[in-house]
């Protein structure tokens, strides 16, 4: 009787065995080999938000002429705020575009007779600047005569211990007062016209 117990426990034994022996190798392909990974999900791409660029940032500024044949990587805009009249302020707003990093960044400013560039306004610098970005300031100066001059600035770039420089020119056309000519003009038709006073 107790033979017979051991040898039905014992196969009930091997039976749940063989079950759970069973229920783990269901998830195996039938082949015996690994599971497959499971599959990454693709992802969205993020768009990146792209800045202005220096050229949208400088529309409608003029590009100044550049002097001589250096090949220093930067570029130089400009812009009248008002119309060169003698005698009267004028602010020149430029904007410098370097095409590498370099510190500092010195600009020198020169005009010809008729055009005098104040103290203040002859040197100043931009400590460090970047690529493809645009660096402004403004020049004051008075135009002081009629004719064509031109404003000089030579920028010079210092990095690695070494300068680079590049020599631009901005033509600045300064003439009398357009309403102020032709009101004078005016005046002075009228007294054409008038009939002399008779003397006694």
């Amino acid at each position: 009787m107790t033979h017979r117990t051991f040898r039905g426990g014992a196969r009930a034994a091997l039976a749940a065995l063989a079950a759970l022996a069973a229920l783990c190798g269901c998830d195996r392909p039938s082949d015996g080999s690994p599971g497959a990974a499971p599959v990454a999900r693709p992802t969205t791409p993020v768009a990146v938000q792209r800045g202005p660029t220096a050229q949208e940032l400088t529309a409608g500024m003029v590009e100044a002429a550049t002097q001589g044949k250096s090949q220093t990587p930067v570029a130089l805009k400009f812009d009248l705020r008002q119309r060169p009249v003698p005698g009267e302020p004028l602010e020149i707003a430029i904007a410098l575009i370097p095409g590498e990093a370099a510190g500092p960044a010195t600009v020198e400013v020169s005009g010809a007779e008729g055009l005098p560039v104040p103290a203040g306004e002859a040197q100043f610098e931009f400590a460090l600047v970047e690529p493809a970005q645009v660096y402004r300031r403004s020049i004051k100066l008075t135009p002081v005569a009629e004719g064509v001059f031109l404003l000089t600035l030579t920028v010079n770039l210092k990095h690695d211990q070494l300068a680079d420089s590049r020599v631009f020119s901005i033509p600045v056309i300064v003439a009398a007062n357009a309403s102020a000519a032709a009101g004078a003009a005016a005046a002075g038709s009228q007294t054409a016209k008038s009939p002399a006073t008779p003397t006694s």
